[in-house]
C-alpha cells in the first residue's frame, strides 16, 4: 500500500506516514508550542497568520464545499458580431420571396 510520509507541523524532523499523522499530532502537541488548527482538517496546523491564509485555499474545504470554488471560465470570450440589417439585403437573397406583387 502506498502511504506517503509527511512532516509533522510541530517538528519538521518528524516524518510520519499519512495514516498515522493524527495520532502523532496528539502526542506532539503536548510537548510543543500551540499551533492553530484548520477548521476543515485537524491535521492542518500552523501559526495564526499561516492558518488565516491556509483557510482561503484549504483543499479539504474545497472538497467539502465545491460550490464555493471560483468558477472556471472556458470557451471563447469574444463578443459576437451583431447582426445588422444593412448586412442582409433581400434583393441579394435567392430564397427571398416577394409577396407584394
Amino acid at each position: 500500500m502506498d502511504d506517503p510520509f509527511i512532516s509533522c507541523p510541530y517538528n519538521s524532523t518528524h516524518r510520519v506516514p499519512r495514516s498515522r499523522i493524527q495520532a502523532h499530532l496528539v502526542k506532539c502537541q503536548e510537548k510543543c508550542p500551540a499551533l492553530y488548527i484548520c477548521p476543515f482538517n485537524a491535521t492542518h496546523r500552523g501559526t495564526e497568520n499561516e492558518i488565516k491564509e491556509h483557510v482561503k485555499d484549504c483543499p479539504t474545504r474545497l472538497a467539502m464545499f465545491p460550490d464555493q470554488r471560483p468558477p472556471q471560465v472556458t470557451g471563447d470570450l469574444t463578443t459576437p458580431k451583431p447582426y445588422m440589417q444593412a448586412d442582409y439585403l433581400p434583393e441579394t437573397d435567392p430564397n427571398h420571396e416577394v409577396w407584394d406583387d
